[in-house]
C-alpha cells in the first residue's frame, strides 16, 4: 500500500511584463537675440564765415576736380545655428530581488489502522521508531 502527501513545489517563469521604447523628439521653440550694431553716418555741417574773403585772380576757384569721398561702414549682425550635444543619455536595465510568500492547504495521507479485539500491531516507520495506534493511548 502507498501512502500519498502533497507538498509546495515553487517554480518560477520568466514572462514579458512589458516593454519601454526610447525615442526621440523634436521640439521647436522661437530664440531671440538682441545684438547692438554700429553705423556710420556722414554729417555735413555748413558754417557761414562772418567776413568774406576774396579770391586772388588766377586761383582754382571753381574747378570740376574737387571731389571728397567719405567711406561709410556699418556692422551687419550674422544670425547662424548650429548643433551641439546637450545631454547623454545611457539605459540599462537593473534586477531587483524580492520575496514573495505563498500558503497552501496540503494533503497527506495517514494509516488509518482498525484493530478488532486485542491482535499485536508492530507499527515501525522507516526511522525504526514504532509509532503509537490510537488505542495505544492511555
Amino acid at each position: 500500500m502507498k501512502l500519498y502527501g502533497e507538498r509546495l513545489v515553487v517554480e518560477k517563469d520568466r514572462e514579458k511584463t512589458g516593454e519601454v521604447s526610447i525615442g526621440k523628439r523634436i521640439e521647436v521653440e522661437t530664440a531671440r537675440a538682441s545684438v547692438p550694431i554700429e553705423k556710420e553716418r556722414v554729417v555735413i555741417e555748413r558754417v557761414p564765415l562772418s567776413g568774406e574773403a576774396v579770391i586772388t585772380p588766377g586761383a582754382d576757384a571753381f574747378g570740376d576736380s574737387e571731389t571728397m569721398r567719405v567711406e561709410v561702414y556699418e556692422e551687419t549682425p550674422d544670425f547662424h545655428k548650429e548643433a551641439f550635444v546637450r545631454e547623454e543619455v545611457s539605459i540599462r536595465k537593473e534586477l531587483t530581488q524580492e520575496n514573495l510568500d505563498a500558503e497552501e492547504t496540503l494533503r497527506r495521507e495517514e494509516l488509518n489502522i482498525d484493530t478488532q479485539g486485542r491482535p499485536i500491531v508492530d507499527n515501525k516507520s522507516v526511522n525504526n521508531k514504532p509509532e503509537r495506534r490510537p488505542s495505544d493511548r492511555a
